[in-house]
């Protein structure tokens, strides 16, 4: 047995309490459980052990206190992680000079133009229990006051070392010169769930500012575990299951289908075709600037009415310079100038960072004010995104704050407007924010807004262009029926569902997502025509709202329309244009074959090869209201290979057709277009017998409008 084996096993052993301690520290949490009428979980037992003779709660971390004598760099418990440049043992000394308590404390020197920092050794990892929740403390101070770092992650194994998603990083903004202690907790069921073995290590790094020399001391790091007080049965999201998502298309070599418009299959989801505004008076000056002016100009209105938008939302409405009513009236304004229905749109009072809130007396306010002008607002979320905290002042430090303001905002409208649809803010990859906002906060929210942004690819990790468009999308679209599904467990009997108030492609370049041309070039454009025909086919969502309306030229990356070319259009905006105009009232049933495309190793850097395989063609159908016209959209998500395309119509006999192309042969160009002809153009169709021909070509969207016999 070698010095590591021991010291870990003479750790372990630290754990193990005599019976009689057990009984005499557990006595009063024993006694509550047993008087509930329940019997104990094995978490809550694993809890009772880790108290010593005192009754104090034991420390999980080993050498926390860094009192260990050795002359090991880093301490025995401890292991330096990063860039070589920063690891250099002598970075990671105990030092003797003003320690927190004890003799020593643990000295972290982060050189300029580094990027090192250290954690706990996984050897000595903590293994999480079921029900617990973990204080975790420590005592910090540095040489430069300013951020430091701290986190808590998780991982299913060691070696090799596989991590699991956890809410556990934390910017610890406020280290000084002197000793402070800092404290935080992580929930099982909360910011992770254990649906399988996990190990826990810490983290500290003393800067994030790779180019600052800095120096942090830590000392009297503790972990200690209780079981949770929850009144809540959290679920396994991952063992969840809900709708399988349908392609209606079968694995084949030709895109070979047909329509039957003898028997539609439900109402297609028409509000998906929406486009979110920024704000009322946001960075670019439009729709209003600072003083509430009106500020589009005609060309720009009119570009926006011809849109047909279904829905759309603004937010930060009750945090401009014109208050709560006028931004409520302006809100009005600009529907009616757009042809935009108010009581599709949803309207967001909070300010934009969620730095403050808006207090629930006035969220009633503005709801009362609206009511008494006559408007037809009943779409309300609250708060943008509160989950992205940042090193900004935040009004909901925690998912517990914003559930309690969720519960008092949603009370306060209902009181006011019954009929009202309240949203809330929703992150997939977060447990806190996610699964354990649904549960907690169920029963006062009717819609989840979970700004399902995709394509997170970078110049270092690209997708492959079938890849990005088709199986990024197909991921998506799939964990959107696992939140539609999560929601029916939480909410039984009430009518729950997706309103996306943001969404759009989201990969980042080397300035931002803002500034990557491919968010909103061909590859963007099509990314967003794969996920609008299964949106508005198989109403996964009730409503959706593409981010965003307005874009600066020099950050065109989700761009729709810019006031400083109020004359040229954004390739977006074509696809809006024609996809409104080509969505009936009807979907009806496709059945036949299309190309498939099934990632390989290394087309996706976010997926497994053979994960979410899908049609590299699909294909929307809606019928008019009135029956006279048929209309299908296609997307072709290959970025070389045309196919051709065979419709057998039933029930439909057409007389005309008519088909429209949108596609663009630069995957680095600029999205704004010189010409509308640099991405649309005419596409040929022919009638024949019961049905149509045509050819889809590579990286294309093709419109294509049936009239029928006798109209």
């Amino acid at each position: 047995m070698n010095l590591r084996q021991e010291k870990r096993k003479q750790f372990s052993g630290m754990h193990l309490l005599k019976a009689g301690s057990f009984f005499n520290n557990a006595n009063k949490i024993a006694k509550r459980v047993l008087s509930s009428g329940c019997l104990p979980s094995l978490a809550l037992l694993a809890a009772l052990f880790t108290c010593n003779a005192a009754g104090a709660l034991e420390n999980l971390v080993y050498n926390g206190d860094f009192e260990l004598k050795s002359e090991q760099r880093p301490p025995p418990g401890w292991v330096m992680w990063g860039s070589k440049e920063g690891k250099n043992p002598d970075n990671y000394a105990l030092d003797t000079n003003n320690p927190h308590s004890g003799k020593v404390c643990l000295r972290i020197i982060h050189p300029a133009d580094t990027g090192s920092y250290i954690s706990s050794d996984p050897e000595y990892a903590i293994r999480p229990q079921k029900g617990m929740v973990y204080t975790i403390k420590f005592w910090a101070r540095t040489d430069k006051p300013g951020p430091s770092f701290f986190s808590a992650f998780t991982y299913s194994s060691i070696k090799p070392m596989v991590f699991v998603k956890m809410d556990g990083g934390f910017i610890i903004n406020d280290v000084g010169t002197e000793w402070k202690e800092y404290s935080y907790t992580l929930t099982e069921g909360k910011e992770f769930i254990l649906d399988r073995p996990l190990y826990l290590q810490l983290s500290f790094k003393a800067t994030g500012n790779m180019k600052l020399q800095k120096t942090l001391w830590i000392d009297d790091v503790t972990v200690t575990a209780q079981p949770a007080v929850d009144d809540k049965l959290m679920v396994d999201a991952s063992k969840v299951t809900g709708a399988v998502l349908e392609h209606r298309l079968r694995p084949g070599g030709n895109l070979d289908f047909t329509v039957d418009a003898d028997s539609p299959a439900g109402r297609a989801t028409v509000a998906t075709g929406g486009i979110s505004f920024h704000r009322l008076a946001g960075y670019t000056g439009q729709p209003y600037n600072r003083k509430g002016e009106y500020t589009l100009a005609p060309e720009m209105e009119s570009a926006i009415r011809d849109l047909r938008l279904p829905m759309t939302r603004i937010y930060g409405v009750g945090d401009e310079p014109f208050g709560i009513e006028g931004g409520i009236d302006r809100a009005a304004e600009l529907c009616r100038r757009t042809g935009i229905p108010e009581e599709t749109t949803v309207l967001e009072l909070e300010t934009q960072g969620a730095s403050t809130m808006i207090s629930p007396e006035d969220w009633a306010r503005a709801v009362r004010y609206s009511i008494r002008k006559g408007y037809k607002f009943r779409y309300w979320e609250v708060a943008n995104e509160p989950y992205y905290k940042g090193a900004a002042a935040c009004a909901f430090p925690t998912s517990d704050d914003y559930i309690k303001h969720v519960k008092e905002v949603s009370t306060a409208i209902r009181k006011v407007q019954p009929s009202a649809l309240i949203g809330i803010s929703f992150r997939e990859d977060s447990a806190a924010w996610g699964n354990y906002l649904l549960a907690h906060a169920a029963g006062y929210y009717d819609f989840t807004a979970a700004h399902w942004y995709g394509l997170m690819y970078s110049k270092t990790r690209q997708h492959k262009f079938e890849s990005a468009v088709l199986t990024d999308n197909y991921k998506v679209l799939n964990d959107t029926l696992k939140l539609n599904a999560l929601m029916r467990v939480y909410n039984p009997g009430r009518d729950v569902f997706q309103y996306d108030t943001e969404w759009g492609a989201g990969g980042d370049g080397p300035q931002g997502s803002d500034y990557e041309n491919r968010n909103a070039n061909i590859l963007g454009t099509l990314y967003r025509a794969v996920r609008l025909i299964y949106y508005t086919r198989e109403g996964m969502l009730r409503g959706a709202g593409s981010w965003c309306m307005f874009t600066m030229l020099k950050s065109p990356g989700y761009g729709i329309i810019s006031q400083e070319a109020p004359k040229q259009r954004l390739m977006i905006y074509w696809l809006y244009y024609y996809f409104n105009r080509h969505v009936g009232t009807q979907v009806l049933p496709i059945d036949g074959t299309a190309p498939y495309y099934t990632p390989a190793k290394g087309d996706d850097p976010y997926s497994k090869p053979g994960e979410y395989p899908g049609p590299v063609t699909p294909v929307l159908a809606t019928l008019s209201a009135d029956g006279s016209q048929l209309y299908l959209v296609i997307a072709n998500g290959s970025w070389s290979q045309a196919f051709p395309c065979s419709v057998t119509t039933k029930g439909f006999s057409a007389r005309s057709a008519n088909g429209v192309l949108l596609s663009n042969n630069d995957l680095d160009g600029n999205p704004l277009l010189q010409r509308k002809e640099d991405a649309i153009s005419d596409l040929p169709v022919t009638l024949e017998g019961t049905g149509m021909k045509c050819n889809v070509p590579p990286h294309s969207v093709v419109f294509i409008t049936l009239e029928k016999n006798g109209k």
